[in-house]
């Protein structure tokens, strides 16, 4: 069982800090997922405090057919999904621009350090968003090809073809940014 699992069972027993620990490790890069998806900063925020409010209210069974962390972000996805078919509906405030941009980069900035990973960002957000889903998750979130399969709902064999051909894109615009491919 892994620690996610772990934890959520120790809150599911009436353990707060068991929630406490889930929301301390997975918080940040939830957000940073449910960005990639809704590309709002705030947005992600409150649909990352929802995934985690559907923790608290419906208590969701937990299978062990994934990691924890495969389970969580699954539920997060679900629910941006649904923010993003609901979104005509939703009333957002009117935030700035430079703002949003100053959150984002300060969240970002704790998960990315080096100025190539900085890059490596940059460029993920200019592929196709299936593309910068499978390299986020593969690479960012440090899920295997099955993990990331179960997550979208694709064979494990189309995540790792799809994820091949989303890297080379990436290759090629990092190429074209002056970075050479670490492996060359």
């Amino acid at each position: 069982m892994d620690q996610g699992a772990e934890n959520y069972a120790k809150y599911l027993h009436g353990d707060n800090a068991g929630l406490e620990w889930l929301v301390r490790e997975y918080r940040h890069g939830l957000i940073l997922y449910i960005n990639g998806i809704v590309k709002d900063m705030y947005t992600a925020e409150d649909l990352c405090e929802d995934t985690f409010f559907r923790l608290i209210t419906k208590k969701p069974r937990f299978d062990n057919r994934s990691s924890f962390k495969t389970w969580l972000y699954k539920i997060g996805r679900n629910i941006a999904y649904d923010g993003l078919r609901r979104q005509g509906l939703l009333q957002h405030a009117d935030l700035s621009e430079a703002d949003a941009e100053a959150d984002r980069a300060s969240l970002e900035a704790e998960v990315v350090k080096t100025e190539r990973q900085r890059a490596l960002l940059k460029q993920l957000q200019n592929l196709p968003d299936s593309d910068r889903e499978l390299i986020w998750l593969t690479y960012f979130e440090d899920m295997s090809a099955a993990e990331v399969a179960r997550l979208t709902g694709k064979t494990v064999a189309a995540t790792q073809k799809a994820l091949s051909r989303a890297r080379q894109k990436l290759r090629i615009m990092m190429k074209e940014e002056g970075y050479e491919d670490e492996n060359e």
